[in-house]
């Protein structure tokens, strides 16, 4: 009576990997599709981050320009220790407000 030595075909005796080659070649699919979804989501954050950049360096220029020309700056310039007196008092009125429980 002779045995058959020979695997059968599939069973990864002969250094076939049928499941792993399956897994392995979803596995990268799957990374591959995560790495585009990551890379336009970067790419998108980006871009809108230096929108943001962008209109907040306008905004800062134009405050800068209201500032200069304001009447308060004007006040705080010529009367320092009247502004410092001023800021001393709405802080501890402040602290004393919110600071009670």
């Amino acid at each position: 009576m002779a045995t058959s030595t020979q695997p059968t075909k599939g069973n990864g005796a002969n250094g076939e990997h049928p499941v792993s080659d399956n897994l392995a070649k979803t596995l990268h699919n799957s990374v591959d599709a995560l790495h585009e979804t990551t890379a336009n989501a970067e790419t998108t954050i980006r871009d809108k981050s230096e929108h943001s950049k962008q209109a907040f360096d306008a905004q800062v220029t134009d405050l800068k320009k209201k500032w200069n020309k304001s009447e308060l700056k004007r006040y705080a310039s010529e009367n320092p220790i009247a502004t410092a007196g001023v800021a001393f008092t709405i802080g501890v009125l402040t602290t004393l407000l919110v600071g009670k429980k």
